[in-house]
């Protein structure tokens, strides 16, 4: 199964990296791989800087630890699409630098675990003690 997905992307890469070159010609299909490769390098090199921003944004509760996760993982996932050739994996990476595709994204990739109804219950053993 997983052969028949690399062919329908290897097809589709090819497809749009082929429209993509007959409309700017090969030379501008050259100049966006080197541009896409060179902005994911800058992504990767600046993650540490956005997620310590993202950290900030967890401390005031204003996203979940959830969200914080997913964000940082698909801003990398993101950057590596970028860095490979190619015009489709150049607007997959595009796509998941933006936050609300990669909160759609993640919410049907990881979906979130049903909360267990007894998860605020603590089992308690009393035991008392006579005087005699």
């Amino acid at each position: 199964m997983g052969i028949l997905y690399f062919l329908v992307y290897l097809f589709l890469e090819i497809l749009f990296s082929y429209e993509f070159a007959r409309i700017f010609t090969p030379f501008g299909l050259f100049l966006e791989v080197i541009f896409s490769a060179i902005v994911g390098f800058s992504i990767f090199r600046n993650l540490q800087f956005s997620m310590a921003l993202d950290m900030q944004r967890v401390l005031k509760r204003e996203v979940s630890e959830e969200e914080f996760m997913t964000m940082g993982l698909f801003r990398m996932i993101g950057a590596v699409f970028l860095i490979i050739p190619g015009v489709l994996t150049d607007i997959l990476g595009i796509l998941f630098l933006f936050e609300p595709f990669a909160r759609m994204v993640a919410k049907k990739t990881f979906p979130p675990k049903p909360k267990d109804i007894y998860d605020d219950i603590i089992d308690v053993e009393v035991i008392e003690e006579r005087k005699n």
